[in-house]
C-alpha cells in the first residue's frame, strides 16, 4: 500500500505542490515585515471575497439557464429574455483577475527595500485593488438597478435618482480614497507620520476589541435562535451587521484613540518637543483632525444605506432563525424565507379594494405571503375575494401584472352567497396597486437610508408634517451621526494634551463626560424630532454643534498654551458676574 502511494502520480503532484508553497512562504516570509504582511493578507481576502461573489453569480446564471432550458428551447426569443445578463459575470471575472494581480504585486513588498520603492509598490497594489473592487461592484449594481435609474423600480416605486446616484458616488469615493490616503501618507513628514502611528495603534486595538465585545455579547443573547441551525446562518447574520457595528463603535473608538495617543505623547514630553521645533498646537494636531474627518466620511458611507438596512435585516433574520429553530425541534418543515414584518393592511379607496398581507418581504419587490384581497361593490358589500399563498408583482410584463400562487377566488352573487374556485397560478392585469403602494406605509424610518427616506418623502409629500417628522428627522440624522466622530476628536485632542498624571485622568474623565452627554442629548433630541416637537434639522444636528463647540473652545485654550478651566472655576466666575450685574 505504501509503495502504491509513493508511486501514485497524484501523490507526487500533491507533494511537489506543498513543497512549492512552503518554499514560496519561506521566500516571501523573509522578504516582508508586519505592515507588509497586513497588506498581503488584505489583498488575499479581497481575492477570496471577489472570487466567491463571481462564483455565486456563475451558479445563479447556470441555474437560470437550466430553468429556461426546462421550459423550452433556449433559441426561443422569449426564453432568451428570461436569462440574466452575462455582463455582471464578465466584469466580476475581470475584477477577480485584477485582485489577483494586486495580491501578486503586494508579495514583492519587503522591509529591505528603500522607503520610496516600498511606498510605490504599496500604492500600486492598492490602486489595482481599488480598480478590481470598482469593476466587480459598480457595473453589476448599475445593471441590477437600471430600472431605478430610468424611473421604474422593481416594486413600482418612483425612486429618488439623486439619492441613488449619491450612493454610487459615495461608495466609489470610499474605494478610491484608500489608495489616495496611502499616497498622502507616504508624502507626510516624519513628525506627521509619528502622530499618525501614535493614533492608529490604539485605534486598531480599540476597534477590533469593541467589535469582538459586541459580537460576544450579541451571541450570548441570540445563541438560542441559532441552536441546531447551520453555522453559515450565524455567520451570515454577523457579516450583515458589520456596517452597523462599525458605525456604532466608531465615535467612542476615535475618542479613546485620540486620548490615548496624545496622553502618551504628552507624558513622554514628545508633544513639548514638537512645539519646540516651531510647530503650533493646531498644526501638530492636524493629522488627528484629518483622521477624525476621514472616520466620519467612512461612517457616512455606512450610514447612507448599509447600516440602516442591516438593522432591519437583523430583526428579519432573527425572526426567521427562531422560526427555523422551532420547526427543527418540532420536526416540521423549515421555511427559510426572511420576512421583514407580519400583518399589514392597505385600503385602496379609489378602486374599493382592501389588502391584507400576512408576511411582508424584506425587499418589497420579492414575493408576499398569505395575502387576502377584498373587492367591494358600490354598496360596500364584497363582490370578490382573493386568497393566495404567495403574490408576486411582475414589473417587466406588458402590461405589469400580479401572479398569485395557490389562489382561491370567492365570487359573491346578489344575495351575497359566495362561489368558490381555485387556481394553481392566477394572473391579474387590472389591479392598479404595486408592492410600493400596498406596503410603503409599513416602512420603518430607522431601517431606511437616504435612498429609501427620499423615496418615501417624495411619495408621501401630501401627508401631514407630524406623520413625516420621523422620516425627515432620520434623513438629517443620516448625515449628523457620522459627524459625531469628528466632533469627539475636537474634544479629545485638547483634553489629551496634558503634562502630568493628574491631568491625564482629568482629561479622560472630561472626555467620558462629554461622550455621555452627547449620547443622552442626541437620543432625547432625535426623539423630540420624531414626535414633531423640534425641527428635523435642529433635532439631528444640535448635539454635534454643542459637542463641536465645546471642542473648539477647549482648542482655543490649548492653542494659547493655557490650562483648560475647571467647571467649578467657570461656575464661580459666572456667579460672581451675576452678583456684580445685580448690584
Amino acid at each position: 500500500m505504501i509503495k502504491f502511494l509513493t508511486r501514485n502520480p497524484l501523490i507526487d503532484w500533491s507533494r511537489n505542490g506543498i513543497a512549492l508553497l512552503v518554499s514560496w512562504g519561506k521566500k516571501f516570509g523573509t522578504r516582508g515585515d508586519r505592515r507588509g504582511l497586513a497588506l498581503k493578507a488584505l489583498m488575499f481576502i479581497l481575492v477570496i471575497g471577489l472570487g466567491l461573489v463571481f462564483n455565486q453569480t456563475l451558479v445563479d446564471y447556470n441555474d437560470a439557464n437550466r430553468g429556461v432550458s426546462e421550459l423550452g428551447s433556449a433559441t426561443d426569443e422569449t426564453n432568451l429574455g428570461q436569462l440574466p445578463s452575462v455582463i455582471p459575470m464578465v466584469w466580476q471575472g475581470l475584477g477577480v483577475f485584477l485582485s489577483l494581480v494586486a495580491f501578486l504585486t503586494s508579495l514583492w513588498i519587503s522591509d529591505k527595500q528603500e522607503e520610496h520603492r516600498r511606498g510605490t509598490i504599496v500604492v500600486m497594489s492598492l490602486w489595482i485593488a481599488a480598480a478590481a473592487s470598482l469593476l466587480a461592484w459598480l457595473p453589476t449594481d448599475v445593471l441590477a438597478t437600471k430600472q431605478a435609474i430610468s424611473g421604474m423600480a422593481l416594486a413600482g416605486e418612483t425612486p429618488s435618482i439623486p439619492a441613488y446616484l449619491g450612493k454610487l458616488l459615495l461608495i466609489s469615493l470610499v474605494i478610491l480614497s484608500i489608495p489616495i490616503v496611502s499616497m498622502v501618507y507616504f508624502r507626510l513628514s516624519l513628525m506627521d507620520r509619528y502622530v499618525v502611528h501614535s493614533f492608529l495603534s490604539p485605534f486598531s486595538f480599540c476597534l477590533f476589541s469593541f467589535i469582538a465585545i459586541w459580537v460576544i455579547a450579541d451571541l450570548a443573547n441570540n445563541a438560542s435562535a441559532f441552536a441546531g441551525l447551520p453555522i453559515s446562518r450565524m455567520m451570515t447574520f454577523y457579516v450583515v451587521q458589520v456596517p452597523f457595528v462599525i458605525l456604532f463603535v466608531m465615535p467612542i473608538v476615535t475618542l479613546l484613540s485620540a486620548l490615548s495617543s496624545l496622553s502618551k505623547m504628552s507624558k513622554a514630553n514628545e508633544f513639548i518637543t514638537m512645539v519646540g521645533t516651531g510647530r503650533s498646537v493646531l498644526r501638530i494636531l492636524l493629522p488627528i483632525f484629518i483622521i477624525g474627518a476621514y472616520s466620519s466620511f467612512i461612517c457616512l458611507a455606512f450610514k447612507y444605506d448599509w447600516a440602516p438596512s442591516s438593522v432591519g435585516y437583523k430583526e428579519a433574520i432573527m425572526d426567521t432563525a427562531y422560526t427555523e429553530s422551532i420547526a427543527l425541534k418540532q420536526g416540521t418543515q423549515i421555511i427559510k424565507d426572511v420576512w421583514a414584518r407580519r400583518g399589514w393592511m392597505h385600503v385602496n379607496e379609489v378602486n374599493r379594494r382592501t389588502w391584507f398581507v400576512g408576511k411582508i418581504p424584506y425587499e418589497l419587490s420579492d414575493e408576499m405571503a398569505d395575502i387576502v384581497v377584498w373587492q367591494l361593490g358600490e354598496n360596500d358589500q364584497p363582490e370578490k375575494i382573493w386568497k393566495a399563498r404567495r403574490a408576486k408583482w411582475v414589473w417587466d410584463a406588458q402590461p405589469p401584472k400580479w401572479v398569485l400562487t395557490d389562489a382561491q377566488i370567492y365570487v359573491y352573487d346578489e344575495e351575497q352567497i359566495p362561489r368558490l374556485s381555485s387556481s394553481r397560478v392566477l394572473e391579474i392585469e387590472d389591479w392598479s396597486e404595486t408592492p410600493w403602494k400596498v406596503l410603503s406605509s409599513s416602512q420603518n424610518p430607522d431601517f431606511l437610508g437616504i435612498p429609501g427616506l427620499s423615496m418615501y418623502l417624495n411619495a408621501h409629500a401630501e401627508a401631514g408634517p407630524r406623520s413625516l417628522a420621523a422620516f425627515r428627522t432620520n434623513w438629517w440624522y443620516v448625515f449628523a451621526e457620522p459627524a459625531s466622530c469628528f466632533a469627539l476628536v475636537l474634544v479629545a485632542a485638547p483634553l489629551g494634551v496634558v503634562y502630568s498624571r493628574k491631568g491625564v485622568m482629568g482629561g479622560v474623565t472630561g472626555a467620558i463626560g462629554v461622550f455621555a452627554l452627547m449620547y443622552v442629548s442626541r437620543g432625547s433630541l432625535v426623539a423630540l424630532g420624531h414626535r414633531g416637537t423640534l425641527s428635523p434639522f435642529v433635532a439631528a444636528w444640535t448635539t454635534n454643534l454643542i459637542v463641536g463647540g465645546i471642542g473648539v473652545a477647549l482648542l482655543w485654550f490649548r492653542a494659547r498654551n493655557r490650562d483648560v478651566p475647571k467647571i467649578s472655576e467657570l461656575a464661580k466666575n459666572l456667579l460672581s458676574r451675576i452678583r456684580k450685574s445685580s448690584t
